[in-house]
């Protein structure tokens, strides 16, 4: 039996952030009125350590290149900052080293006042910036941000961050503080970024990376309109109420590119949350052409399938490949995206390409009778079945092996009033999703999913039985479907239709690389396949935080059976599946060193 592996989801769960380390400079154990600078001190000088930061003074420079030693004193900023005492800056730098905090701080914050002249500011030594502070890719790998809260200004620096030269003409500065924040989320969730930070136009070029998560560089693009196009602003904004898990992005005419190329496996599946609130959006895949549109209309490149799920007061794309996903760019006029994932499922593919057929080949009336199998492929048995029409009659027209069709690739299979039955006969493996590729030049079309009654229109309205859904993305006359659920047979046909690729999907196994000495080992649910009630064995190696979650194979939460500290020892824990549906289910178990996912089957 010719089969093809393939990797596609694995659930994720967003949890929310932390911050674990933090150590501020701000001058509070300082003698108001104090100076330091020319005539006091030299350029190089260290003039205290706080929080285990030592602070210098260092030449300020100005935007034609020179360069002065000025002042700066401990200052009430009771009028200003309002936070204690604060340090007055006047034509002087200073520079905050972080290397004895004995970690590399993922941010650092400071506030400010800028009451004339400029600014200066240099990142993990890279060239001073003389001028006004505002957003920018102020290192590598490191973006600054400004945000303005009222009677002072706050600066964020995200990214790894050693030292940090800041100071001024007429310059207040306060409240430095480094942080080494945790994401423990495997997504792009955009919890690390500064909530009301502005990306985009008057802040960055187009294609600039704004910011890295979890080694996925996050870029700013060009937005596309069915006609032109413009570069917009993205916006960090709270996105609790709708997605509830913090921070999200607002995109007003503007796009985000995602670049996956530095993860430790290129993903073939993305999924992502997303709020529409007007216009349209673009969306590409691996640098294919940008769709401009409704994303539930979207099309995607050939091998690749995407589909939407309500999830309540956001929606759910999840985009499958075939191959990996190397990048993804999306984008709308009033559109808010979060929780960007990616993930690993192995699955075996079965397909039907209609390449063991020779061009011409006839099939149906004059040649068949209604039931007859007609051919094998990888697994399938392909019959002839009536097509039937919305009033309850029937027609035995005639399928037709075509070759170079507008869909597909090779041969093709052209209906004309005739279904298609394709059996499943696969042995010891469970099917739970089919995905095909279509083109309908006129007439309506036939669905029916495991000998459920047989839906008569178009296949962008068909209905599917409880327990599956069904997701069309249609471009034109040509489009691709996909199916999830336990699926056992389909059946479609047309009246001017042509299908072409119909691929059903089993999960294989789901696993992630567990160390020699793991805290925790995870072991095969037992029984398994189950009926209501398995046991889920593991065992703990040292004192430790476990979660255990169940997932269905759409990745959405069915139960939490842990989530507590564990002593050393071997531990049980029960599931009881109650009335959910017969398929494939996961559970996860999560410690801060180690994530476990292994699959199970619930069949009664």
């Amino acid at each position: 039996m010719k089969k093809q592996l393939t990797t596609l989801l694995l659930i994720v769960v967003f949890l929310p952030l932390a911050a674990l380390s933090q150590n501020c400079v701000d001058f509070e154990s300082l003698t108001l009125g104090q100076e330091y600078g020319t005539g006091i001190n030299s350029p190089g000088d260290v003039i205290f350590t706080e929080s285990d930061i030592s602070v210098a003074v260092e030449d300020f420079y100005w935007t034609n290149g020179g360069s002065t030693f000025g002042l700066c004193h401990v200052a009430d900023g009771s009028g200003g900052i309002n936070s204690g005492q604060d340090m007055n800056i006047s034509n002087i730098n200073l520079l905050f080293d972080f290397a004895g905090i004995g970690y590399v701080p993922n941010r650092v914050t400071f506030d400010f006042l800028d009451q004339g002249g400029n600014e200066n500011v240099s990142v993990n030594g890279s060239p001073i910036h003389a001028g006004e502070l505002f957003d920018t890719l102020i290192a590598p790998g490191v973006y600054m941000t400004i945000i303005d809260v009222g009677t002072y200004k706050k600066g964020v620096l995200t990214g790894p961050v050693t030292k940090l030269l800041i100071g001024g003409q007429e310059f207040t500065l306060d409240n430095v503080c480094a942080e080494l924040v945790e994401d423990p989320s495997d997504c792009v969730d955009f919890e690390l970024l500064p909530l009301g930070a502005h990306y985009g136009a008057g802040y960055n070029g187009i294609g600039d990376v704004i910011f890295t998560e979890n080694d996925i560089p996050v870029s700013v693009e060009y937005f596309n309109w069915t006609s032109g196009g413009t570069f917009g602003t993205c916006t960090v904004i709270d996105g609790t109420s709708s997605f509830g898990s913090d921070q999200a992005m607002w995109t007003s005419n503007i796009n985000l590119r995602f670049d996956f190329t530095g993860l430790s496996q290129t993903p073939n599946q993305i999924t992502f949350d997303f709020t529409d609130e007007g216009g349209y959006e673009n969306i590409s895949v691996n640098g294919e052409p940008v769709f401009v549109g409704e994303l539930g209309i979207a099309a995607m490149p050939a091998g690749y399938n995407l589909f939407i799920s309500d999830m309540g007061t956001y929606q759910r794309a999840t985009i499958m490949g075939q191959a990996p996903i190397t990048e993804l760019l999306i984008g709308g006029q009033e559109f808010a995206i979060d929780n960007i994932c990616t993930s690993y499922v192995e699955f075996e593919t079965y397909c039907v390409d209609f390449e063991t057929l020779n061009e011409g080949d006839m099939f149906g009336a004059g040649y068949n009778s209604p039931g007859d199998e007609i051919f094998t492929q990888n697994g399938f048995s392909v019959s002839v079945q009536n097509f039937v029409d919305g009033v309850g009659g029937t027609y035995f027209g005639t399928a037709e092996v075509m070759s170079n069709p507008d869909i597909g690739t090779g041969n093709s299979m052209r209906q004309s009033n005739i279904n298609l039955l394709y059996n499943f006969m696969i042995a010891d493996v469970y099917l739970n999703m089919i995905t095909f590729d279509f083109a309908d030049y006129g007439g309506f079309e036939n669905l029916s999913v495991n000998g459920d009654g047989i839906y008569y229109g178009e296949l962008e309205d068909a209905v599917v039985p409880q327990g599956f859904s069904i997701h069309v993305n249609k471009v034109g006359n040509a489009g691709s479907v996909t199916i999830e659920g336990p699926i056992v047979s389909l059946i479609v046909g047309g009246q001017e239709f042509f299908i072409d690729n119909i691929c059903a999907y089993a999960i294989v196994s789901v696993e992630e690389p567990v160390t020699a000495d793991a805290d925790v080992v995870v072991s095969q649910n037992y029984p398994n396949p189950f009926d209501h009630t398995t046991v889920i064995p593991f065992e703990v190696n040292k004192q430790t935080h476990v979660t255990v979650t169940v997932y269905d194979y759409l990745g959405r939460v069915i139960a939490e059976l842990a989530d507590s500290d564990y002593a050393p020892g071997n531990y049980k824990l029960n599931w009881n599946a109650g009335n959910l549906p017969d398929g494939i289910y996961f559970y996860r178990l999560r410690t801060s060193e180690l994530t476990i996912t292994k699959k199970m089957s619930l069949v009664r």
